[in-house]
């Protein structure tokens, strides 16, 4: 009888939970909800910003001669369908890619290093402090005497930008690695060789594409810089000398909105790329 009443009361309070307890709503009707409203408040700066430049360009100061919209759209449209545009866009996305490529290579191994062994870290240590401060434009100059004006120096240029961030978010993901993971691998007979492939480098992926978003732009501002300074007339920053020296201001705004576009699509490359190699970090996230 006891058993029968114990049965009943714990029905009782199934059914007082399932009656009181609130909705649950559907995570993926959350993430649409949230997506539609990003997307409406991404819309809405840049109808803001759109409206803001407008105004400038009638009521702004007119040394800074902003273009109107009408303006501005018939200058990029008359940018984009010149017949050496697209050269110029690939030889600058080309020393970019090259550019963030060696940096990313190069900052895997020194971070790994950096990252495993604290003898090595201290000791170079306070090279590593001398250069970290000194901006990327400063070594243009330099690149340009020892490389001359071309594609070396302008990837050189773009490794010594782009490679601190990656440097230092590979050193942190290293740091991070489950060290009991490690143990595990070393237990199964794995060498350093092995432990820093199979174990280290997938922990510090998320770390090394979070550096990557950041390296992007840098490095294609700076190469965009190195390819103006050097004088070559390559790739945009060539489009922006011709047009410096010709006194064509649409064509000046007009090259820096397709260079911001660039911008845009080159992190979107790295945050498409980092879901694929690296999905468990988005799951994390939320």
């Amino acid at each position: 009888m006891s058993d029968t009443g114990a049965v009943q009361e714990r029905s009782d309070v199934r059914s007082r939970l399932a009656t009181t307890a609130p909705p649950v709503r559907p995570r993926a009707r959350r993430r649409i909800g949230s997506g539609a409203a990003r997307l409406l408040r991404r819309v809405a700066g840049v109808v803001i910003f759109v409206l803001i430049m407008q105004v400038l360009s009638v009521w702004g100061p007119s040394q800074w001669r902003i273009p109107s919209l009408d303006t501005f759209v018939a200058g990029v449209v008359a940018l984009v369908t010149a017949p050496t545009f697209l050269t110029a866009v690939a030889e600058t996305v080309i020393a970019v890619l090259i550019a963030v490529a060696l940096a990313t290579a190069l900052a895997i191994v020194v971070g790994i290093v950096f990252g495993t062994s604290r003898f090595i870290e201290i000791a170079f240590a306070l090279p590593f402090e001398l250069l970290r401060p000194i901006p990327a434009f400063a070594v243009i100059p330099l690149a340009i005497i020892a490389l001359g004006s071309g594609q070396p120096m302008e990837v050189a240029v773009g490794v010594f930008a782009g490679w601190w961030p990656l440097l230092f978010n590979t050193i942190y993901g290293v740091r991070q690695v489950d060290r009991q993971a490690v143990d595990a691998a070393r237990v199964m007979g794995c060498g350093r060789l092995q432990i820093a492939y199979r174990v280290v480098l997938p922990s510090l992926l998320p770390f090394l594409f979070a550096g990557l978003r950041v390296a992007m732009p840098i490095v294609l501002v700076v190469v965009i810089g190195a390819e103006y300074l050097s004088t070559a007339q390559r790739g945009l920053g060539g489009v922006l000398i011709v047009a410096t020296s010709g006194g064509q201001l649409s064509v000046l705004w007009s090259t820096a909105a397709v260079a911001g576009v660039l911008g845009i699509l080159l992190g979107g490359v790295v945050a498409l790329a980092g879901r694929w190699a690296a999905p468990w970090a988005e799951e994390r996230a939320r």
